[in-house]
């Protein structure tokens, strides 16, 4: 049925949008955890951190597991994990228990987030991939956007544990869609062929574009993070700061689809990704030395999201299907890994200039990288298909 990896990719999305959901259940409550729990915003600050560092750890494992269980078994334990956390954090009576609780969570999603992708690249490969991609990564930011109108009338009314509570509720509503997924003919025909390990060929580009996902995450956080900074120190009231960093996600968030729509069309995702890093660096300069602040801000926004489908899609170009369970674990632990070690490095950058700028010079600086690096996954992809298609003739030759 052609549309039925649509609706796969629906269901995709309404799992990862759980995970957005259950990120923000802390921020949302964070007031009532501080009174209840009598932690701080340090502390806070670990819970925010222990639903992503988990996967720095588990996303390998999580890719190797994918080569002995079905797609639909992990997502289905991961998002389990997701709501037994949920519920063990409307229980938490101290600070250790809701760390363990939201570690829990975390480790969950880290498996969605892998099979999703993974899952995506199965039922669109060589057709619709970067679209595809992109309307999937537009989910978690999706479930986040969702929660907070939501999770902050709930936690009015029935306090914090019911916002965690609604967050295990929505997990379990994307565990039960989850049960219709089914994996792609191609995905079932490369079931019957021996598990795949990683050769040189293809670990390193797929470690080249995991470094590059990471690195465009990390500058639009350094960006979202620091921007507002550096415009209240420039004179802007912080209220006029915010909305206007605000203002560049929601330019984000509606480029990511159409920025995908127009890669897709135009066939060329490595050059796609040069353009619009280069631009994004381009407009990240100019806010950063005063020129045009609120366009430069505003083109920064837009140029970043054609890039999340571009990169989301360069793992299949060099995975077999037998082979991309653990190539998409490398792909995300080298995401994860510069996730976790990124912001504290940056920070400490920038106690040594004190300025907001220094972690937005980072920012520029990780986009500009993205280039280079896409190109050598370029040049890496272009020799092995050469090689694998000169070993097809051979074996032609030979039969």
């Amino acid at each position: 049925m052609p549309g039925r990896r649509w609706i796969i990719l629906a269901i995709l999305f309404a799992a990862r949008a759980s995970i957005g959901f259950q990120f923000q259940s802390v921020g949302s409550s964070a007031q009532l955890l501080i009174r209840d729990l009598g932690i701080d915003y340090s502390q806070i600050g670990m819970l925010l951190g222990a639903y992503l560092l988990p996967g720095v750890v588990v996303a390998f494992p999580a890719g190797l597991l994918g080569q002995r269980f079905r797609e639909k078994t992990l997502g289905l334990a991961g998002l389990a994990l997701m709501a037994i956390s949920g519920v063990a954090l409307s229980c938490s009576e101290s600070f250790a228990v809701a760390l363990v609780a939201r570690t829990l969570g975390g480790m969950g999603a880290t498996i969605v987030v892998l099979v999703a992708t993974k899952l995506t690249t199965d039922w669109f490969d060589s057709r619709e991939i970067v679209l595809a991609m992109s309307i999937l990564q537009m989910s978690w930011p999706f479930g986040a956007m969702l929660a907070l109108p939501i999770q902050t009338f709930v936690a009015q009314m029935w306090g914090w544990p019911a916002v965690m509570i609604s967050a295990a509720l929505c997990a379990g509503a994307a565990f039960s869609a989850f049960a219709f997924v089914s994996p792609s003919p191609q995905a079932v025909a490369a079931t019957t062929m021996e598990r795949a390990r990683l050769p040189g060929a293809v670990l390193l580009p797929v470690t080249i574009a995991g470094v590059v996902w990471g690195a465009m995450n990390l500058a639009c956080i350094l960006f979202f993070s620091y921007a507002p900074l550096l415009l209240a120190a420039r004179g802007l009231a912080p209220t006029a700061a915010a909305s206007l960093t605000s203002l560049a996600i929601w330019l984000t968030i509606l480029a990511i689809p159409s920025g995908g729509y127009l890669v897709h069309r135009l066939g060329k995702p490595i050059a796609s990704i040069t353009v619009c890093a280069l631009i994004a660096a381009s407009a990240l300069t100019l806010f950063v030395a005063g020129i045009y602040p609120t366009v430069s801000c505003l083109m920064f926004g837009v140029a970043v999201g054609p890039l999340s489908g571009a990169i989301l899609s360069l793992p299949a170009q060099v995975l077999k299907p037998n082979q991309r369970s653990v190539g998409f674990g490398v792909f995300y632990t080298c995401f994860y890994v510069l996730m976790a070690v990124g912001p504290t490095l940056v920070g400490r950058l920038q106690d040594a200039w004190q300025s907001p700028s220094a972690g937005l010079i980072a920012a520029v600086a990780l986009l500009v990288a993205a280039v280079p690096l896409s190109l050598s996954f370029a040049s890496l992809a272009n020799r092995r298909q050469i090689v694998e298609a000169g070993r097809e003739t051979e074996l032609r030759a030979v039969s």
